[in-house]
């Protein structure tokens, strides 16, 4: 871990000093690929710390609502930068949900893209505490704050500020699986920690794939910061409709993903090897992916093994970490070995990380400050000696850790046995039928409710969907100990209901 880098400005200055003009970011415009330089992209993140810094020099809460582009990640970095507290949300946030987040956050200021200004206007008019939006048009905008707030000009001092490492930088607000959202406290500290390690380092041919939204901690520490450091290429996907065209025109070599897009990449690889007998599985894949593809990384959900193994052999190793948005985000890596392929990753080394009664705890430079306004909740996330809840179930052995459920999502039966329901509906995670599916206890039965994908089965000719998945169930149960069996299973004509992560909200299942 390199510990003389305390703050974002100073990783961003280090990648400057370092890789200086190679690439650092590349993306479309108008059907031209720009590419931006290390140094470019410091600059221009330093442009807009001045511009930020002309127009108040107190210390405020920033919102900001946009969409993922170089312009963006250059504004977030630049935010940081100022010595102001960031506050990035989805921009499909409702007015509703920003007034009520806003109010908590303590936004004075919103900047957004132009297609957001009218919703902007709109929670202004509902919350009195936002005093000015700045619209940010679209990134002719941003040419003329790199060029008039440059290093060269009138206002080059103002960049020029006391950085204070261990105060609230960035905050994060959680995706509410229990229906109660809390804004996460981050530091500079914070993410300089969390980006400058060296369990997993890029090599610097790498070029990288983002196709996540950049509003998440994860996708802007691990894509953004992460490169930054390491010194790769990150290239931007933008809209996700565009993955499959994209990614053949960026030719990346290594990617981070979630597990219901690596099932969609499998599943088009296929039917590239099914329409081209003549190729080989290789060839094949990189009709899909291209010629460098080799690396993926997952997170946010589990990746199964079968999942793992497939893409073997095609020539690209899948692997997963493990985080969340309290750790800024990562507390384990990707490892790329085949030592402990099926685990959740190499821990980074930062941090010390524990195993308590079963509950993985972590302590160190990457935890948060605690969550804002709530002191209560805060108190609750740690324990006496200071190491972070993480609420998750698991295991370390040697360097990697290895995931089983989450504490709260735990089935107590009457027998005193505890039981994960997340390591009984991973069993179907490769059953494509299941498109969805969550466990949970009435009395001492266990009960999965099921959302099954009728477009597949309709594919497939399956006409008794309920039959299908019946079978499913049975083949499962087998696997089980029958305190672990599904002793009912119902079906849902809808999806579940998801947070802005993607990940199930479970309330309507625990009482």
């Amino acid at each position: 871990m390199n510990t003389t880098i305390k703050t974002v400005k100073q990783l961003a200055h280090y990648a400057a000093e370092k890789y200086q003009s190679k690439d650092f970011c590349r993306f479309f415009r108008d059907n031209e690929m720009v590419k931006k330089s290390f140094d470019t992209f410091y600059n221009d993140s330093l442009a807009v710390c001045r511009y930020i810094r002309s127009v108040t020099k107190e210390k405020i809460h920033i919102g900001f609502i946009g969409k993922t582009s170089y312009e963006y990640i250059a504004c977030l970095t630049g935010m940081i930068f100022s010595g102001n507290v960031v506050v990035p949300f989805a921009p499909e946030i409702t007015v509703e949900e920003a007034c009520e987040l806003f109010d908590d956050a303590d936004i004075e200021m919103l900047f957004c893209e132009e297609e957001f200004e009218e919703k902007a206007k709109e929670i202004k008019k509902s919350y009195s505490g936002l005093k000015q939006i700045v619209s940010l048009g679209d990134w002719r905008w941003f040419e003329r704050i790199f060029d008039v707030y440059s290093s060269d000009s009138f206002y080059a001092y103002l960049s020029d500020i006391t950085e204070k490492p261990d105060e609230c930088s960035l905050i994060i607000y959680t995706s509410g699986t229990t229906g109660e959202r809390k804004g996460v406290m981050l530091s500079n500290h914070n993410l300089a920690s969390n980006s400058c390690y060296e369990a997993y380092s890029m090599d610097n041919d790498d070029i990288s794939f983002s196709i996540l939204p950049m509003h998440h901690v994860f996708c802007y520490a691990c894509d953004v910061l992460k490169t930054l450091f390491d010194g790769g290429t990150l290239c931007l996907n933008g809209d996700l409709v565009r993955l499959y065209i994209n990614i053949l025109k960026f030719q990346p070599t290594i990617m981070r993903i979630v597990p219901s897009i690596c099932k969609s990449m499998l599943t088009k690889i296929k039917i590239a090897e099914r329409n081209h007998p003549e190729l080989s599985k290789r060839e094949a894949a990189e009709l899909v992916v291209g010629k460098n593809f080799r690396r993926m990384i997952a997170g946010s959900a589990f990746l199964s093994g079968t999942l793992i193994d497939e893409f073997e052999k095609y020539g690209i190793t899948a692997r997963q970490g493990y985080g969340m948005s309290e750790c800024s985000p990562r507390i384990s890596t990707s490892d790329f070995s085949d030592v402990c392929k099926y685990s959740n990753g190499k821990l980074l080394g930062t941090d010390e990380v524990r195993v308590c009664d079963g509950e993985i705890q972590v302590k160190g430079p990457s935890v948060m400050l605690g969550y804002y306004k709530k002191p209560e909740r805060t108190r609750e996330a740690f324990t006496e000696d200071g190491f972070l809840h993480t609420g998750d179930l698991g295991y370390i052995d040697g360097e990697h850790i290895y995931l089983v459920g989450r504490k709260k999502n735990l089935i107590i039966l009457s027998n005193g046995e505890n039981i994960s329901p997340e390591e009984i509906e991973n069993c179907f995670i490769d059953d494509g039928i299941v498109k969805e599916i969550v466990v949970f206890a009435e009395g001492d039965r266990i009960i999965a409710e099921i959302f099954p994908d009728m477009l597949l089965a309709q594919s497939l000719g399956i006409d008794d969907v309920y039959g299908e998945v019946s079978n499913i169930v049975d083949r499962v149960n087998i696997r089980l100990n029958s305190d672990r069996q599904i002793h009912t299973f119902r079906l849902r004509e809808t999806p579940f209901a998801r947070t802005s992560t993607g990940k199930i909200k479970r309330t309507e299942f625990y009482y």
